[in-house]
């Protein structure tokens, strides 16, 4: 019944991960272990703003706008909250003199960043778009 939300999600953090690993390219970054450490570890750090919404979609009532308006007044603000100060708490590494604390400083920015616009701009940006109706769950006994 969901199975679209479960795509469009995936297909949320499988372009994080391509725009991550893309500007760890642009950036000069060779592929070295730390930057194998870094992509192991993108997936779990950009899964998290798109299940959140994704999770209160599913669950708020009525059709899709009301849907999204739910969503996003539920969850919206909490996963702001969390990339804001996921964002701030990687600034200090930047300064680190350590490669690997300075390059994590630096992917942690982008990977954050990345997955907040794409679960915010693309993911229910698709939802709105294509309007794919959920039934309501109702409590069976």
């Amino acid at each position: 019944h969901v199975l679209h939300l479960a795509f469009f999600a995936s297909l949320s953090i499988v372009c994080v991960l391509v725009s991550v690993v893309g500007t760890m390219v642009m950036l000069g970054w060779y592929l070295g272990s730390i930057e194998s450490i870094l992509i192991c570890i993108i997936a779990g750090f950009s899964v998290d703003y798109v299940v959140h919404l994704a999770h209160a979609y599913e669950i708020a009532k009525g059709d899709t706008y009301a849907r999204i308006t739910e969503a996003f007044g539920d969850l919206g603000i909490s996963v702001f909250n969390g990339m804001i100060t996921s964002v701030v708490a990687s600034i200090p590494l930047f300064f680190c003199q350590l490669q690997f604390f300075a390059k994590f400083g630096t992917f942690l920015c982008l990977t954050i960043a990345f997955s907040w616009v794409f679960a915010n701009f693309v993911f229910m940006s698709l939802l709105a778009q294509l309007k794919i109706p959920l039934k309501e769950k109702g409590c069976r006994l």
